[in-house]
């Protein structure tokens, strides 16, 4: 199911390969997460929940903090660049990919390491919240496809 939700938001980020990834969307005065926030954002928390929450290989990028739950991302001039965001976004991903099969019934039964109550108790609800949360921010793309007026169906 990972695999899957992250093949829709691929399906998203692609519609919006043409646009300015940093263009900030505002509605009732409340600016909306960018592109490259929500690649970075999702980078981050995979990594996060499904390899460090998981007894995976966890990366360690320096930006990731800027990225998690309430982040507000860097500032324009300390950001890294897209193409650095992009291919941390596919590693992950693909270490993902790589260790989640390898997990046994006792492993997806061990303790949730997050910190996050909301989230459950065991290894499977930390995975479970993480296919959701990338779905809900895939609904998120869907918003910015429409808002710069591009066709997502």
């Amino acid at each position: 199911m990972m695999d899957r939700t992250r093949q829709y938001t691929l399906q998203y980020f692609n519609v919006l390969k043409d646009q300015d990834p940093h263009r900030v969307f505002v509605c009732e005065d409340k600016p909306l997460n960018t592109a490259y926030w929500l690649m970075a954002h999702l980078a981050t928390t995979e990594n996060g929940l499904l390899l460090r929450c998981t007894g995976g290989p966890f990366i360690k990028f320096s930006w990731a903090k800027h990225y998690t739950i309430g982040g507000a991302g860097m500032a324009v001039e300390e950001r890294p660049p897209f193409e650095e965001v992009l291919a941390m976004f596919h590693t992950v991903h693909a270490q993902v990919m790589a260790h989640l099969p390898t997990l046994t019934a006792e492993a997806l039964n061990g303790p949730n390491i997050s910190g996050l109550p909301a989230i459950g108790t065991s290894v499977r609800d930390v995975i479970t919240h993480a296919i959701r949360h990338e779905g809900s921010h895939t609904g998120h793309l869907g918003w910015l496809c429409k808002l710069h007026g591009l066709k997502t169906m």
